[in-house]
């Protein structure tokens, strides 16, 4: 009876110090790198604030009643997104929000989003996406709330939102060694019929944000600002084209799980 009071011991303290070793690694994101953050922080046409965990890039000088909540990566904190979207914030006139995770991981707060939009009512069209496991997280949070549009970048949905009215723009790059592909391809078919699927060549996971040590990806052959400026050569179209009234005269940019490289 002592032996199995002392293994019981012994399995409590390797999970206590397991558990905190978790804690410890989640609790230590990838940041932008200073001058990216800086950048961001000194452009004259976006305002960079941060308030109650939210992370908010919008226009300076214009109104916006277009909203991006955008969930990021694990262990990616909010300012790695930063140049991402500056020229996505410039160009298309989108207020983006990237929100802190518990832990930094989205799929423990999945409804962050519910919580922004409820703090801008002024805002009348909302997006959401996610890099990564933030995708996963956008996915489940789109499966059961009203958005315009779901945004994935180097992700797929757990979810089957396949009858789903909303669009959905899909992103992933040529050299990322980190999305399992095998599950990407098979989650193709949870997708809305109005799904738009793009592959950037030559970029890799981490240079959907700015971060840089992401394990199991491989080198990139696009430069940061290379890839951002595609990423933003994509998006801004897709969300300008979306954002406007269901019914409206424009076209609605419809291409079901086409990919292209770019």
């Amino acid at each position: 009876m002592k032996w199995l009071a002392r293994g019981a011991i012994v399995v409590f303290v390797v999970l206590l110090v397991a558990g905190g070793g978790a804690v410890v690694y989640l609790s230590l994101p990838y940041h932008g790198p200073p001058p990216s953050v800086q950048q961001a922080h000194d452009d004259p046409r976006v305002t960079v604030t941060t308030a109650d965990g939210v992370h908010v890039l919008s226009p300076a000088n214009a109104e916006s009643t277009v909203g991006f909540v955008f969930y990021p990566g694990a262990r990616v904190a909010p300012d790695a997104y930063y140049s991402t979207f500056t020229p996505v914030v410039t160009r298309a006139n989108v207020t983006v929000f990237v929100p802190e995770m518990p832990l930094n991981v989205a799929l423990l707060d999945t409804d962050s989003a519910e919580r922004i939009r409820a703090q801008h009512p002024d805002i009348q069209t909302w997006f959401v996406g996610g890099h990564s496991l933030g995708g996963v997280a956008a996915c489940q949070y789109a499966d059961s709330h009203d958005v315009r549009g779901l945004v994935l970048f180097a992700s797929y949905c757990n979810v089957d939102v396949s009858d789903e009215s909303f669009a959905a723009l899909t992103v992933t790059g040529s050299a990322d060694t980190v999305l399992n592909r095998a599950n990407y391809r098979e989650a193709a078919t949870r997708l809305p019929p109005d799904t738009t699927t793009r592959e950037i060549e030559g970029m890799n996971h981490t240079q959907f944000a700015s971060y840089r040590g992401q394990r199991g990806d491989s080198p990139a052959s696009l430069s940061y600002d290379e890839a951002h400026r595609r990423l933003a050569d994509l998006l801004v179209p897709w969300l300008t084209d979306h954002s406007t009234p269901v019914g409206s005269d424009a076209g609605d940019g419809r291409e079901t799980h086409g990919e292209r490289r770019f």
